[in-house]
């Protein structure tokens, strides 16, 4: 026993020694690094604006540390430059033989270097780094391929667009905010590429996704799509619900007055297709608004009470009857939409 305590000891202290080297070199390498920004920080910030005013040549940084800090400085500038500038800039680096490292990098066996060098290649953003990024949508690392898949939805042709997919559909799940940010990119620049992702077998979790993106986007040539997505699902419904609200769709208030008067949906899907019928704005869901005022749910009441006072006249009409109803539960949410 007392050997085993000796050594589980020694073991120890040799433990703590190891910990105390490593923290040590970390500290010094961390030194090293802030002393050569604090050194040549300047001198490249003062080299990138000299070129960019096309008053100085292309800057010259010498060793690793040198160019590490000149990268450095020119990605936190490309973050707030537009246009010509930033194009300018993005040029320079690829002419320092920025690009041509990260493209190596991306075949490191680290997933951190390949991490790095997809974010530098996405940040810099010119031809030859969206041409080294194509084949990091299928590398093994999930950061690897969302950021590759983000910069590449900005500027995809269809063949692109279908691989960026891909990726989203892999990896909604491991991470679902990379997705969106992606899906969300496609929209943006590419709308064509969101009805991929709302027909049926698309993952619910994606297909989600893009019914946001074609409601906060108000991509209205989508509205047939969105309406098919109402007889899924309680959750995709009530997401297509709000789309169909987003973008005005009136030709869908016969199915979401129906979705919203189903006792067999969850009530978050009824509510979300009251809230739509009133965005979209259309009297001719008067009646299956005004038949929710009833409802055994008080949330369904409160949206359906907002919807009529959203409907114009008829609306009103109806709120002000329900307003001196004897029940309660009917007059409450009637008068507060009135006053509001």
């Amino acid at each position: 026993m007392t050997a085993a305590l000796g050594y589980a000891t020694v073991c120890l202290l040799a433990l703590t020694l190891v910990l105390a080297a490593a923290d040590a070199a970390v500290r010094s390498a961390a030194r090293r690094k802030e002393r050569m920004s604090r050194l040549f920080g300047p001198v490249a910030e003062t080299a990138i604006a000299g070129y960019l005013a096309d008053i100085e040549p292309l800057p010259v940084a010498g060793g690793k540390g040198e160019r590490a800090i000149l990268l450095q400085v020119a990605i936190e500038a490309l973050g707030d430059l537009r246009g010509s500038e930033r194009d300018r800039l993005a040029g320079m680096l690829d002419q320092l033989g920025y690009v041509r490292e990260a493209r190596a990098r991306l075949g490191s066996r680290r997933g951190s270097v390949r991490r790095r060098a997809a974010e530098t290649l996405a940040v810099v953003g010119t031809d030859d780094a969206l041409a080294a990024l194509r084949p990091a949508l299928a590398d093994d690392d999930v950061l690897v391929r969302n950021t590759a898949a983000l910069l590449l939805a900005e500027t995809a042709d269809d063949e692109t667009a279908a691989a960026v997919i891909a990726v989203a559909a892999q990896d909604v799940l491991r991470a679902p905010g990379a997705v969106a940010a992606t899906v969300l990119a496609l929209g943006r620049c590419r709308p064509a590429a969101i009805g991929a992702m709302l027909r049926s077998g698309v993952r619910p979790e994606l297909k989600a996704i893009a019914i946001a993106v074609a409601g906060s986007l108000r991509l209205a040539s989508y509205g047939p799509e969105l309406r098919a997505c109402l007889a899924e699902r309680d959750d995709i419904a009530a997401a297509a619900a709000g789309g169909l609200g987003e973008i005005g769709e009136t030709q869908a208030v016969p199915a979401l007055s129906a979705m919203a008067a189903d006792a067999g949906r969850s009530a978050a899907a009824r509510t979300a297709a009251a809230a739509a019928l009133g965005s979209i704005g259309d009297p001719v869901a008067v009646p299956a608004l005004e038949a929710l005022l009833r409802a055994g749910d008080w949330s369904l009441r409160a949206v359906a009470a907002r919807g009529l006072a959203a409907l114009g006249a008829p609306g009103l009409d109806a709120l002000r009857e329900a307003a001196v109803s004897v029940a309660p539960e009917v007059r409450e949410p009637a008068a507060a939409a009135l006053t509001s």
